[in-house]
């Protein structure tokens, strides 16, 4: 099924509201799919339900990759817990918690070697939560893990441990480097020019393209007076709904907090 144009968008308004320059954004980008997912960030909340199709094979592989590098270090810690609960000197279970740490460490691997490709700006909070999740769980498998003694440590494989503790120190690491990050994006606004970046010329051209001719068509309808059309064909690609409409973008972020701070 065709989704919807710019140019539908335009012909099917009776009115032009200033959630629509959201709309028209948002629906812009339909092809740039990291762009959109930026936008749809600071887009109000009905339109970027409507515009923005989060649900790819590629977004459904990324969030469970980022699911198993939270989950894996809790489930490590929570497998050492119960052991050390269990009074039981069998089954000790750090090569199991140290391979699941294992496959934690290849999806951040993998994850900072996206970040490298395609930078983003993270909330501290963001950053802080994600080193909690490894962190903490990690130091706990390796406090439970030598206090159960030598024999066990070998037994099990002492190889395990350090693969936890090599996990440890990179969120460490990570996170230290992640608060004091001045290069980058900063911002979500900085994230959406991050991502037009990315995107060959030609197709922002097309885009920008696309855009302009529908912004001639609602002037051409009347929805839009000459004044409005010629400001919103000036703003920069991906800012045209901070520009005509920040008062009705989402609560996330907009441009004016970083004024306030």
């Amino acid at each position: 099924m065709t989704r919807p144009s710019v140019h539908q968008l335009v012909d099917e308004a009776a009115a032009w509201a200033p959630e629509d320059w959201w709309r028209l954004e948002l629906r812009s980008f339909r092809e740039a799919a990291a762009t959109q997912r930026e936008l749809a960030l600071l887009a109000p909340r009905e339109v970027a339900t409507s515009e923005y199709r989060s649900i790819t094979a590629a977004s459904c592989l990324q969030g469970l990759a980022y699911i198993v590098s939270f989950a894996a270090p809790v489930t490590a810690a929570a497998a050492m817990i119960r052991w050390s609960l269990s009074g039981t000197a069998y089954d000790f279970p750090l090569g199991f918690a140290g391979i699941l740490t294992l496959i934690a460490l290849i999806v951040t691997v993998w994850s900072e070697i996206q970040e490298r490709r395609h930078p983003r700006a993270a909330s501290r909070s963001a950053v802080r939560t994600i080193a909690f999740l490894h962190i903490v769980p990690g130091l706990v498998t390796i406090a439970i893990a030598l206090g159960a003694g030598e024999r066990q440590i070998i037994d099990a494989g002492w190889w395990w441990l350090a693969v936890v503790g090599v996990d440890v120190i990179v969120y460490v690491v990570l996170t230290f480097l992640a608060l004091r990050r001045t290069r980058g994006p900063q911002n979500p606004h900085e994230n959406v020019q991050q991502s037009i970046r990315e995107i060959p010329d030609a197709v922002v051209r097309d885009i920008l393209s696309a855009r302009d001719a529908a912004i001639a068509r609602l002037m051409d309808r009347s929805l839009i007076d000459a004044a409005t059309a010629a400001r919103a064909t000036a703003t920069r690609a991906g800012e045209l709904g901070l520009t005509m409409a920040p008062e009705v973008g989402s609560d996330y972020y907009r441009p004016a907090d970083e004024e306030r701070h």
